[in-house]
């Protein structure tokens, strides 16, 4: 998998929160519901994990990003709609995250144009089927 930015210069930038080799796992159930997380794997590994320091605790939280719930596909729309219920963010819950899909080769592609950081144009995730 891999997420990555194109800024509004045309250059492009992996996710600054989960490096260049960002892993992650997005499934998607028969009854409706689905799961997706992505991680950081070279965010750094705790010394102690039964008393992690505070350094380590905020290099996971912004090293990692899950959420959990139901979703609907619009074929139509080329969407597929995320309905958080659980997430690492809790502005996440109770939302509807639409995203933009197609198909290449293979992968699951979602992308869609970046509504929250003014120097980032576009953004985009690309799905591996597992094997």
């Amino acid at each position: 998998m891999s997420a990555e930015e194109t800024m509004k210069d045309g250059t492009t930038r992996p996710f600054p929160s989960f490096g260049p080799h960002a892993k992650g796992f997005l499934i998607y159930q028969r009854d409706g519901y689905m799961c997706g997380e992505l991680v950081n794997p070279d965010r750094p590994k705790w010394a102690d994990p039964a008393h992690r320091t505070l350094e380590e605790k905020a290099a996971t939280a912004e090293g990692t990003f899950a959420y959990c719930g139901r979703y609907t596909i619009d074929v139509r729309q080329k969407w597929i709609v995320h309905l958080p219920e659980v997430a690492t963010d809790p502005g996440y819950v109770g939302s509807r995250q639409i995203r933009p899909y197609r198909f290449e080769g293979g992968r699951m592609i979602l992308s869609d144009i970046e509504k929250n950081d003014p120097s980032v144009a576009r953004w985009e995730i690309v799905w591996e089927k597992a094997r």
